[in-house]
């Protein structure tokens, strides 16, 4: 194998890597792969725990965005602002959320696959009024 093949193939798989909050750096892109969320445990059907009814059950989870790419604006930790790709911003609380970075090539991927499935949206949506347009002239 060639030393081009193998770095090409490289940039194509890669493994994300959870960060710890003081490698978190503006400009980086990242996503959440864990939530922890709290519930007040009488909430929760079944059994409650020892403590009693009234004490906060921690649960992680996998967020149903998670590898949705986020670019880091600004860090204060353990705060991350950071906008998405429809350029929302948003603050993350890293006391509640596990992050991990991602490469720019996966970014770019993501954003070309998101413009395309728009355009075709949009290229859909111009076909079916023409379709209407032509139905009301045949009348």
């Amino acid at each position: 194998m060639s030393a081009a093949s193998t770095q090409s193939d490289q940039s194509l798989h890669t493994i994300s890597r959870r960060l710890a909050a003081e490698d978190i750096q503006v400009g980086t892109y990242i996503t959440v792969v864990q939530k922890v969320s709290e519930l007040v445990s009488f909430l929760w059907f079944g059994e409650t725990s020892p403590e009693g009814r009234e004490q906060p059950v921690l649960y992680r989870h996998t967020p149903s965005n998670c590898g949705e790419p986020y670019r880091v604006l600004a860090v204060c930790v353990p705060f991350v602002f950071v906008e998405d790709i429809r350029e929302e911003a948003e603050t993350l609380d890293l006391r509640h959320c596990e992050v991990t970075q991602l490469t720019v090539g996966y970014v770019d991927a993501v954003r070309q696959h998101r413009q395309k499935s728009k355009a075709d949206k949009l290229a859909q949506k111009l076909s079916r009024r023409k379709k209407k347009r032509s139905k009301r002239r045949r009348k």
